[in-house]
Formats: structure tokens, sequence, C-alpha cells
């Protein structure tokens, strides 16, 4: 009996140890608002980390293909090749004034979201471009403006982050430009979201924007989660970003800062949260980093 209690005393210690000797450590992805790069960020080797330069804003930053990330800026896009370490392709094209977000389609070609006027009014459009980035089409969403991130969902629907909070959307059929809005989620507080994406439990996630925090909504538009950190003196959740969810069921959001190249000094610039809603790990390196808008988790 006395070598059991001795032995599982020893494994307890030992675990303990473990757990403080083994912090969470991530590879990830980062969109620089505020400076214009792509970051590599390898916490386990940080030998390997590396930027590329790119055009601000550094707006959806997405994986488009083995080891390239594609970021939004201007009238277009731009790809980075991580293995070049540069980048390797461009994209523009003069009806995209106002474009803040590109999604890829199943069937190839892409989406490209834009705020712009119609009839002197803010909207939503939505233009369809095929497989040679030819212009096919467009969906308008008249009367909302101030589109960020655009999500596809499995279905064909389409998330829409704006002003007041989420829309999910359906496009336009084909020979017609009128969309369809199928839910709204209204922000809980404050204003831009910044991108929405399904939830494991159901649902969507969003990245609030300036409401800062992490909101759950059911299907049917209520609210059943809300994650925000706790941080230290002198820094803040200023605007959640880009979400995303982890296999583990872990919640990791860009806390974007302001657009100036020392403003990620401010708060914590990419936020882990638990199932329950308690951070278990951040990033915090301005000397590194300026404000970031876009996060992707590798490892």
């Amino acid at each position: 009996m006395k070598k059991s209690v001795v032995f599982m005393t020893s494994l307890v210690i030992s675990l303990a140890v473990q757990a403080v000797a083994d912090p969470i450590q991530h590879i990830v992805v980062l969109g620089d608002e505020s400076r214009g790069f792509i970051h590599y960020v390898d916490q386990f080797n940080t030998n390997n980390s590396f930027s590329v330069a790119v055009p601000r804003p550094v707006w959806d930053l997405r994986a488009c293909g083995e080891n390239r990330f594609r970021s939004v800026a201007g009238k277009g896009f731009t790809v980075v090749d991580f293995k070049q370490r540069a980048i390797v392709d461009r994209f523009a094209h003069d009806a995209l004034s106002g474009l803040s977000s590109v999604c890829d389609l199943p069937e190839g070609g892409f989406i490209a979201g834009t705020t712009q006027k119609i009839d002197a009014k803010d909207a939503i459009v939505v233009y369809r471009f095929n497989a040679e980035r030819q212009l096919k089409g467009r969906t308008v969403f008249a009367g909302v403006g101030c589109l960020r991130m655009m999500t596809r969902l499995d279905n064909g629907e389409i998330l829409l982050a704006y002003n007041d909070g989420i829309l999910r959307v359906a496009l336009a059929a084909e020979g017609s430009e009128q969309g369809t809005i199928l839910q709204t989620y209204k922000q809980p507080r404050s204003r831009n979201a910044y991108k929405a994406i399904p939830a494991r439990a159901g649902g969507f996630w969003s990245g609030t924007g300036y409401a800062g925090q992490l909101v759950r909504y059911t299907v049917e538009g209520q609210i059943v989660q809300t994650f925000e950190a706790q941080q230290p003196a002198g820094l803040k959740n200023h605007f959640y970003a880009e979400p995303v969810e982890l296999p583990n069921g872990h919640l990791v959001v860009a806390n974007w800062t302001g657009h100036g190249a020392n403003d990620s000094e401010k708060g914590w610039q990419v936020i882990e949260f638990d199932q329950e809603g308690k951070v278990v790990w951040y990033l915090h390196d301005p000397a590194h980093h300026g404000s970031i808008s876009g996060v992707t988790v590798l490892k």
C-alpha cells in the first residue's frame, strides 16, 4: 500500500511538472494589417519563422493551395508561396472598388465581396468570377453596408459580416442580381462584425469587431455563448476579428488593435479560449508583429 501511495504521488508530481513544462505552443499564420505582412510564426522552432511583405490592409487571410496564402488589398488580392517566401500571384479588377473579401468556389473561380454605392445608397455587392478569372455576374444586397468577411457554407449559402452583425444569404440566381437575406444575426453591442464561421456545437461563431467578444449564435439567431478575455491593466479587447475553431473545440481569435504600426502594443494580438471561455494561450509580440486581423492555426 505504501509503495502504491508513493507511486501515485510521484505520478501526480510528474504530471504537474510536465503541465508546467509544456505550455501550449502553435504554428500560426498571421495577417498583419498595420505593418503589411503575412507572418509565419513557429513557436516550436523560432528559427523557422519568417515574414513576407504584402499590400495593406492584408484583409481576409486564407489558405489557397499547398503552402500558399492569399490576402485582400485594393481592388484585388495577393498570393504568397511559403516555400518561395515570396509573392507569386496578383489579381485585380476595376469592378472591385470597396473589396474586402474573396471566397473560392468548389467548381473553380471565386466570389469577391465589396461595399459600393447603388443609386447613391450603400450596398453589399458580391461579384462572381469563373476559373479563368472572368467576371460572370453579381449579387446586390441593397441598403446594407460595411462588409467585412464572407464565409461560404457547405450548402452554398454565404455568411456576410457587416456593420450591424451577420447576414446569412443566398446569392442571385442566373440572370438575376437580386440576393436573398435568409437570416439576420444582430451584433450584441457596438458595430462592425468581422467574420462568422460554423460552430461545431451548432450555429455560428462571430468575431464581433468593436464589441470585443466572440459570440455563438444558434441558427435561429439567439446568442448562447460569449467569450471575452480579461487582459492585464493597460491592454484591451479592441476589435475581435477572425475566429478559428480548433479540432479540440478551442477558439482562437485575432484581436486587432488599430491601424498604427505600434498599435499592437495595446492588447494581446491573438487569443485562445478553451471550451468554457477560459484563456489558455495568447500571442503578444509587438516587437515583431503589428495589429493582426487574420489568423490561421497550422499546428
